[in-house]
């Protein structure tokens, strides 16, 4: 059972679940050093309450599409702050709205991710994972109490903002099947009708190789299409000692690999971003017995459609081409996943303005560009699905003197680590004042 919320109040009822064009923002304008000072004391109040937050979420983490005790808590914290709070969205998804009171305005998405991973903690945290063999080692913990502390933030501050938050608690992210199914939900699309359309999406992640309290930002695709293809193989069985009377599924099998691997090499254009990497390779059972067919499971990345169309199809030219060389008895069965997830393109006029805000915020060489990564992210479904923009910053979680001493990042524990272990008040107070940050200046806009 969850614990009680960490703010004060007590729980206040659950409510019932319950277009307009986004555009680009205008060229921002530094904050009034009273202003900034203003919202950089509500953040260091409500920095103790997300470390509570964060060590209970840490502490109970659950595997995608069973955060049960995850989102029970996560809407108990909501509601404590006063919001409106809808929860079984998307499966087990949990929507806040957070609506200002300084009139009308524009509509600002902020997502954080719910779900674990199935790993053994190995990090000595006293608040380390309860649950065996699951940990939040990609940080999701650290999403979920940055977006808490800032609507904290924002909830004291509402009465001079205008416009509505939408929070969106979203599970699922690791399996790529949450993002998905919040925005397929009936009960969010309700939602949708009756505040309207965000004008813009809002996350950020926790980064293991950047230094607690700096951001890094990218215009652009930050993260790729993800796709998962299987391939069935089809030969014809025999004796080890006569494959000459069998049709080898193996040794076409092992062509088809070699053969995948010139895809990125000659045939799309050079310097074009793109994997296609074979992960799994299953045949037979026996020494001395050739199989009558064999699978592989292969994962193929890319940033533009038109690239993600063109690997696929050459996938499936260079399986059938290989067996109909070989003379196969039958056509290898070429199965696309439908789980497709979208590339996370951040837009560039609101990363811009992101970045100038951060920089002015965070001082002098807390705001860093980073490398575009063929790592799959759902969060780019929203703005993909919704037709807005979106951008998602990463935020540094190490000790900077952790990472001054290491010889290289790659020597600290990464993401999916069992032992990677974020230092958590730096890293939440950069992670609540940018996401805070960048709510206000979004809601500000206007529509």
């Amino acid at each position: 059972m969850a614990q009680q919320p960490t703010g004060r109040a007590a729980r206040r009822p659950r409510t019932g679940r319950r277009k307009r064009a986004a555009a680009a923002p205008r060229t921002p304008a530094r904050a009034a050093p009273r202003a900034a000072g203003d919202l950089e004391r509500a953040v260091d109040e409500a920095l103790p309450a997300a470390t509570r937050a964060y060590r209970w979420f840490h502490r109970h983490p659950e595997l995608s599409g069973a955060e049960v005790e995850t989102a029970r808590q996560l809407a108990a914290e909501l509601r404590v702050l006063g919001l409106e709070v809808h929860e079984g969205i998307g499966g087990h998804g949990v929507v806040a709205l957070l609506r200002g009171g300084g009139g009308a305005g524009p509509v600002v998405l902020v997502r954080a991710d719910m779900d674990a991973l199935p790993i053994e903690e190995a990090t000595g945290l006293p608040y380390a994972s309860g649950n065996p063999g699951v940990m939040h080692a990609c940080g999701h913990d650290v999403h979920m109490a940055c977006g808490l502390g800032a609507m904290r933030v924002l909830m004291a501050r509402r009465g001079q903002l205008p416009g509505t938050v939408l929070f969106v608690g979203q599970p699922a992210e690791e399996t790529d099947t949450g993002a998905r199914d919040v925005l397929a939900d009936r009960a969010f699309k309700r939602i949708l009708a009756r505040i309207g359309k965000p004008r813009v999406a809002l996350a950020l992640h926790d980064a293991a190789d950047l230094p607690a309290g700096s951001v890094s930002l990218l215009p652009g695709y930050a993260y790729a299409n993800t796709d998962t293809v299987d391939i069935t193989v089809y030969g014809i069985g025999g004796h080890a000692a006569r494959p000459h009377l069998a049709c080898d599924p193996i040794v076409l099998g092992a062509e088809i690999v070699l053969s995948l691997q010139t895809i990125i090499s000659r045939r799309l254009p050079a310097g074009e971003r793109a994997v296609v990497t074979i992960g799994q390779f299953s045949a037979g059972h026996k020494h001395n017995v050739i199989p009558d067919q064999a699978t592989l499971g292969i994962t193929v990345r890319s940033y533009q459609e038109a690239t993600r169309r063109r690997l696929l199809d050459e996938i499936e030219r260079v399986a059938l081409g290989v067996a109909r060389a070989h003379g196969a008895p039958r056509e290898p069965h070429v199965a696309v996943n439908e789980n497709h997830t979208p590339a996370s393109y951040n837009d560039p006029a609101w990363t811009a303005r992101l970045e100038e805000l951060f920089s002015a915020a965070l001082g002098p060489g807390k705001v860093e560009r980073h490398e575009p990564s063929l790592g799959g992210e759902d969060f780019g479904r929203y703005a993909a699905e919704l037709g807005i923009p979106g951008v998602m910053w990463k935020l540094g979680a190490v000790d900077p003197r952790r990472l001054a001493a290491a010889a290289r990042p790659a020597d600290l524990p990464g993401l999916h680590s069992a032992r990677f272990a974020p230092a958590p008040r730096p890293t939440l107070r950069t992670g609540i004042l940018t996401l805070a940050l960048a709510v206000e200046d979004a809601l500000r806009q206007g529509p």
